[in-house]
């Protein structure tokens, strides 16, 4: 089984912070979500960031990018769709249990996964983003 590469968008066992919250150890469903490797420390291993992907309008109070239709049809996903940014699950996907199918769905264009970085960005550098580690 080969890895999630970045820019894939998979089938992942979401857990949302607020559900982390609350105690909650997994998450409720398998949904697509979009997967960012960053490379991070000295050793320059690959560290997936896995933001949700929702096609519930987001709150106003919350970062999110919306995908445009050209790149929910390389993702194999309907519109209106929107990535959330300000909140993201770390996880080893080689051993993950969380992950409901390694194979992506699809997958986003290197300038879509810029808009996304960007915002992830922002909300880090604004305090506001939330990291639910998973493995």
């Amino acid at each position: 089984m080969t890895e999630p590469a970045h820019g894939d968008v998979i089938l992942y066992s979401y857990l949302w912070a607020r559900e982390h919250e609350r105690g909650e150890e997994s998450g409720r469903k398998p949904r697509p979500t979009c997967v960012m490797m960053i490379i991070v420390g000295r050793n320059g291993r690959n560290r997936p960031l896995l933001f949700p992907i929702t096609s519930q309008p987001p709150q106003r109070s919350g970062r999110f990018v919306e995908i445009p239709e050209t790149e929910a049809r390389r993702a194999n996903l309907y519109t209106p769709a929107w990535v959330i940014v300000d909140e993201f699950n770390t996880d080893d996907l080689a051993t993950s249990w969380s992950i409901h199918d390694a194979r992506p769905i699809g997958r986003f264009s290197r300038k879509f996964m810029a808009r996304v970085a960007a915002g992830a960005a922002a909300a880090i550098r604004a305090g506001g983003a939330r990291n639910v580690p998973r493995g």
